[in-house]
């Protein structure tokens, strides 16, 4: 029932060969490329991606290698766990991070102090407007107060779930009328909304990213209404050190939100509901195809 993903490769096992953020001249990629988020082999470039973001190649020595680095950037809106687990993970692929809270940039000068010369703290809106990719991670309630204007062309990465005793009570959502995610793409009318990352333990998120091909790495659904966003989205979970598995459209995001059998417990060393206090353990894209085509209202 699940669709092939945008991306390439395809999903359902096989392993995820989007580019990270290193390549060398003429568009492929360097087989030398250090870090977590670069992947040897042959690919297209994110910065001559039609309607990309990315403010232009520069040169970089790295390991020896003279190779071109795409001067992409995550923005942040939220800062709590996910958010700050996210940005750590961006750095540590190479990308610049802006982060932003409800409380201030100057509220997040210890997080920016650890992340390094990478990150910076500004406010929602500079955040929305510096970000190649968006990611929204608040808590649902708040969905309203994310900024319009400087999102309006973008991939927005939405971390949601609703929990009604945080978030009061939605009967929309309550009736299966619609989802979280789709609440935001409404707001967002003019950007591209992609669910990810909302399933998975915030501890697990830092513990299991891994080079691309590695036989241990994990997978993470997404959905998504625009094609172009879900092959940016992926992009992003690529260079991050995941694989992505394509669930379908935003209405089909209920599939890996809380009370699903995706919902934190595929990442633990031992399946239980209880996945908070088990050490993460990887979970491949063949398993959680399977568990999103388990799942039931």
């Amino acid at each position: 029932m699940f669709a092939r993903s945008p991306a390439r490769p395809l999903l359902f096992g096989q392993r995820h060969a989007t580019p990270g953020p290193l390549h060398s001249p003429g568009g492929r990629l360097s087989t030398r490329a250090p870090g977590r988020g670069a992947v040897a082999g042959r690919g297209r470039c994110p910065c001559a991606r039609a309607g990309a973001g990315f403010r232009g190649p520069a040169w970089k020595e790295s390991r020896g290698s003279r190779v071109l680095v795409c001067m992409a950037t995550l923005g942040l809106i939220g800062s709590g766990h996910i958010g700050s687990t996210l940005a750590r993970l961006a750095v540590d692929a190479g990308l610049d991070v802006v982060l932003s809270n409800s409380r201030g940039p100057e509220t997040l000068s210890e997080l920016v102090a650890e992340l390094g010369p990478r990150a910076r703290a500004g406010t929602a809106e500079e955040a929305a407007a510096a970000g190649d990719w968006v990611v929204v991670t608040i808590p649902l309630k708040a969905y309203q107060q994310v900024p319009v204007e400087p999102l309006a062309g973008k991939t927005v990465i939405d971390t949601n779930n609703y929990y009604p005793d945080r978030d009061g009570k939605f009967p929309a959502l309550d009736s299966g009328e619609t989802t979280s995610s789709e609440l935001l793409q409404r707001h967002l009318k003019r950007s591209q909304v992609v669910k990810a990352f909302n399933n998975i333990y915030f501890k697990h998120l830092a513990a299991l990213p891994r080079p691309a091909g590695a036989a241990d790495r994990t997978a993470l659904p997404i959905a998504g209404d625009d094609a172009t966003a879900k092959v940016n989205a992926a992009e992003l979970i690529n260079t991050l050190g995941f694989d992505t598995v394509d669930a379908g459209p935003l209405a089909e995001g209920w599939r890996f939100e809380p009370g699903t059998p995706v919902y934190g417990t595929p990442y633990t060393e031992k399946s239980t509901s209880h996945f908070v206090d088990v050490p993460a353990g990887p979970a491949a894209a063949d398993r959680i195809a399977e568990d999103l085509a388990a799942a039931k209202h």
